[in-house]
């Protein structure tokens, strides 16, 4: 065990070593200064994204699809980690994995020898924390990267492709357009918003911008690569869950005319299929993220053709979790004899059956695991298309494990109360404060003076209700909602309540509270500051117990542990998933020499998506301890 980081430090000093500090922190979620910018930004992003759609724009940037190198070789390898940019620890252990810094446990299953680096990097999305600017680029995601690709000798840019999540928007994708998606103009003198009509191969490294050590060349927020002959990786800019927009779905229709019979590996911003939880099919409605989803689906490929999705990997939520197809949505008959054919059926038409795989473990702080649904169906309608039925899916893996999220909120939720910053303790205090002088002011309490008790009350328990409603599941049926909000409210009120009547009953035990001595109703701020919070993650715990506020009780507890990242092996008939976790995240931001701290990687899971929907997944390696 370490000595604690102050005594360290000063022992440095006085062994003439000084300990340099890298990068940024993890991000305090619940501190109250960075929930008003965070909400501000959102509200603003928000806002405009309903009257200027920034996707439109890129309509005069080239419309180029890539091809990676050697489109003959036998194996291609692709790194795929998001949700990264949160803190330093955390998204330098992945970043020396991805950089071939770290050993990487992935056992012999056909797949040859394995390069340190993969041929391509994908960053699904959020590749910065709290919100996007330029200077939070370089300090939470290149200033990292670098740090990792410099010291495990990455040269020559390797090509690295980024999607673009919600955070990434809440600047108008100003900052993230600057790092990911200017590189065309060292190699488009003119003509920019001319359609390619073929794959090019990944732009050398001099035509690429250097993003933390690696080598940026797409020219959009969405792109389609071509990984071999017979997989092409998509990936959707779905903006903050907006519709797709026509320039995309154009350029998406062309990169279609391109596949032959070759399969789709699909990278979207969100698991929007969570919505769909529960045995019973689950129509999704017009404005969802999972109506977005399957509508570009069906409006790019169309019934025929949607079988060609076999893998749709995803960030967001960061864990890793993964769905399996239990049902299948059978294509539609074949067109009778002498008919127009809707499409370019393949010989034997495939069912609807992608995997669905969620890995937002790149670097931000832990998200739970143990509210994730075990089933989900959703309907494949209204489109005229579609065949009317529905697909079903079960979890079949998620890490952390459901038992081992759940120890964690129990454990540990006590700590969100120091983790975050003096501003909640300060905020919840004030609040106490209120109902405290409600109780001191008014002592002994009489029906004279209730109203004075109750309408600081009836004020806090109204401010409660509204932080209840926030943390409630919107597509919840109303009942159950209402009910969560109420008991919540009541639950919480009452818990701040008593804590008031606490200190109010100590005040008095030094005198009438109206006229005891002054340095009693300031020490009372304090205590109740203390009190408060402890009520507040109390709630937060028990609120997580039935679903509600599920993201708050996590991010608040600032967890770097059990990251993960998937490595791809993309063979002719196969894609082989190593899903890969670091459980304890080394301490990096204070070491003194960095190329002394290296994660420790396990082999979470193996699985393969075969080529031919016929064919299901199944498990390469068994899934780890």
């Amino acid at each position: 065990m370490g000595l604690p980081m102050p005594l360290a430090r000063v022992l440095d000093a006085v062994q003439g070593r000084r300990t340099r500090v890298h990068g940024e922190p993890a991000v305090r979620w619940l501190s109250v200064p960075q929930l008003v910018r965070t909400a501000v930004e959102v509200m603003q992003a928000a806002s405009f994204a309903k009257f200027a759609d920034k996707r439109e724009t890129m309509a005069t940037t080239p419309r180029e699809f890539y091809r990676l190198p050697d489109p003959g070789r036998e194996d291609v390898w692709v790194d795929y980690v998001a949700d990264t940019g949160d803190g330093f620890d955390a998204t330098f252990a992945t970043a020396r994995c991805v950089s071939g810094g770290a050993s990487v446990p992935i056992a012999a299953t056909g797949a040859g020898a394995r390069p340190a680096q993969a041929d391509l990097l994908v960053l699904g999305g959020d590749e910065v924390y709290p919100t996007a600017s330029a200077l939070q680029y370089e300090l939470r995601f290149n200033e990292v990267f670098r740090a990792a690709a410099s010291l495990d000798h990455v040269f020559d840019l390797p090509p690295v492709v980024a999607l673009p999540g919600n955070h990434d928007w809440y600047d108008g994708l100003a900052a993230f357009r600057r790092n990911f998606c200017e590189s065309w103009v060292l190699r488009t003198p003119a003509g920019r918003g001319d359609p390619v009509p073929a794959p090019i191969p990944v732009p050398p490294p001099a035509e690429r911008d250097d993003v933390g050590g690696w080598g940026a060349f797409q020219s959009r927020s969405y792109f389609a690569v071509q990984l071999s002959p017979r997989w092409w990786l998509w990936a959707v800019d779905s903006q903050l869950d907006a519709p797709i927009d026509a320039e995309q779905l154009a350029y998406f229709r062309a990169a279609r005319a391109l596949l032959g019979d070759a399969k789709i590996i699909l990278c979207t911003a969100s698991p929007s299929w969570l919505e769909a939880s529960g045995r019973e099919l689950y129509s999704a409605e017009a404005d969802s993220p999972l109506y977005t989803l399957l509508w570009f689906v069906d409006r790019v490929l169309g019934a025929a053709e949607r079988h060609r999705v076999r893998l749709v990997l995803t960030g967001d939520q960061h864990h890793y979790s993964r769905y399996t197809c239990t049902d299948p949505v059978e294509p539609p008959p074949a067109a009778e004899p002498g008919a127009e054919p809707a499409g370019e059926l393949a010989e034997e038409p495939e069912p609807f059956c992608p995997e669905l795989v969620t890995c937002g473990g790149g670097g931000a702080s832990l998200a739970a695991t143990h509210h994730l649904p075990e089933r989900l169906g959703f309907a494949l309608q209204p489109w005229p298309s579609g065949s009317g039925a529905g697909v079903h899916y079960e979890r079949r893996t998620c890490y952390p494990d459901v038992d081992v999220s759940r120890r964690i909120g129990t454990s540990q939720f006590l700590s969100a109360a120091w983790r975050n910053g003096p501003s909640l303790p300060l905020l919840v205090g004030a609040v106490d404060y209120v109902l405290f002088l409600a109780f001191a002011l008014n002592w002994p309490l009489s029906w004279a003076r209730a109203w004075q008790f109750w309408v600081p009350t009836v004020v806090v328990a109204g401010i409660l209700y509204g932080y209840a409603t926030s943390g409630t599941k919107e597509r919840r049926s109303r009942r159950p909602r209402d009910r969560a909000r109420a008991l919540l409210t009541l639950g919480h009120t009452l818990g701040h309540l008593a804590v008031a009547a606490l200190v109010a009953l100590l005040a008095a035990a030094l005198g009438d509270p109206p006229t005891a001595p002054w340095y009693v109703m300031i020490w009372a701020y304090p205590l109740l500051a203390v009190l408060g919070t402890v009520v507040f993650v109390t709630y937060l715990q028990i609120a997580d117990r039935f679903g509600c506020h599920t993201l708050e009780a996590f991010s608040g507890l600032r967890i770097d542990g059990y990251k993960s990242h998937l490595r791809l092996r993309v063979a002719a008939d196969e894609v082989e998933i190593h899903v890969l976790g670091i459980e304890e995240v080394p301490p990096a931001r204070r070491a003194a020499d960095l190329a002394r701290v290296l994660p420790r990687v396990h082999l979470v899971e193996s699985f393969t998506v075969p080529w031919s929907a016929r064919d299901r997944a199944r498990e390469a390696v068994p899934e780890s301890a």
